[in-house]
């Protein structure tokens, strides 16, 4: 399935942090079977298995405990892409974190999000479904950790989760832990979740500013200038980050603009598209950046662009660009 791939963006500043501790990049990239163009590029699509091992191996390679931590120091949830957009424009914490849920398989099936109730907080709670050989304990922490960086937008200087939980075993120092996620830290759960107290629930998600607001406002809304051509636009944009990582189907797309489907397919029609048209323009593009640029196989470039069969991604290919992948790659 597409939704078992993340993108490369994933690994910004991974590089860099792998030289900074002693390492060899490329050589973490090779042991992990990420492609070295994956460090320097972010719209390459890997699968989730690989980047999980990535970060397991980057933290064994360099001896750093700590490798998913300071990861997150170096990323945010920009990575989303379009839910990211989506997010910010949430009235609450409450409400982005539902949100979150609720959407996430949009980004990937590699992994999950859900919100259990407790009293009248919340735990956030992230799950791998696919673990590496290696484990998850540095997924599982960079995780949690650049979600907290996304709510300390949002918060008051100082602001701590009021608890965070781990399945894995604590390590020998806490430090870095403790400065991250506060005090409240609890290892060995059933759960990897930050817990959220309801004054945290109850505040405002603030784009700090009412030029952010309009620009994320511009991106995923139809107003301003002509909504017909804006729609074309922004859905291509939109399908074109979602694409190789979701389904990506027409309801997708029109739950992130705040549109009905039939509004949204009313909008393209005017402006002499279908989504349909777009999409297809979408993949046969990706298809040849993939083929040319790519060390992914035929058959994974066919499961990232949602084709069931090789031979149906072939036929497509050979109407896109007048000759077959094979033939294009010899």
């Amino acid at each position: 399935m597409s939704g078992y791939f993340l993108p490369s963006y994933t690994l910004r500043g991974a590089a860099e942090l792998i030289t900074e501790l002693g390492g060899n990049p490329a050589a973490v990239a090779r042991q992990a079977a990420v492609p070295e163009a994956a460090l320097r590029r972010p719209d390459i699509p890997l699968p989730a298995r690989s980047i999980g091992a990535f970060f397991e191996q980057s933290a064994a390679t360099c001896d750093c405990r700590t490798f998913g931590l300071r990861m997150s120091e170096r990323s945010s949830m920009a990575v989303l892409g379009a839910l990211w957009v989506l997010l910010r424009n949430a009235g609450t914490v409450r409400q982005m974190l539902e949100d979150f849920a609720a959407n996430y398989a949009l980004f990937t099936s590699a992994a999950t999000v859900s919100l259990r109730r407790s009293g009248s907080g919340l735990f956030v709670c992230w799950d791998p479904a696919i673990v590496p050989a290696r484990g998850s304990l540095q997924s599982v922490e960079y995780v949690l950790a650049v979600i907290c960086s996304e709510l300390r937008g949002f918060c008051p200087p100082g602001w701590q989760p009021a608890g965070a939980l781990f399945r894995h075993a604590a390590p020998m120092q806490l430090d870095d832990h403790q400065r991250i996620f506060g005090p409240q830290l609890q290892f060995n759960q059933d759960c990897n979740a930050l817990y959220l107290e309801r004054d945290t629930l109850e505040l405002p998600v603030n784009l700090r500013g009412s030029g952010a607001r309009r620009m994320a406002t511009a991106a995923l809304r139809l107003e301003g200038g002509s909504p017909d051509r804006a729609a074309t636009v922004r859905v291509e944009g939109i399908v074109r980050a979602l694409l190789a990582f979701a389904p990506c189907t027409l309801e997708d797309v029109s739950r992130i603009l705040g549109l009905a489907p039939r509004t949204l397919q009313d909008h393209l029609n005017a402006d002499g598209h279908s989504f349909k048209q777009i999409k297809d323009a979408v993949r046969a593009d990706l298809a040849l950046k993939y083929v040319r640029e790519s060390a992914l196989s035929l058959s994974e470039i066919a499961e990232i662009l949602g084709y069931a069969e090789l031979s149906t991604f072939s036929r497509s290919f050979r109407r896109w660009h007048g000759q077959t992948a094979t033939t294009l790659r010899a």
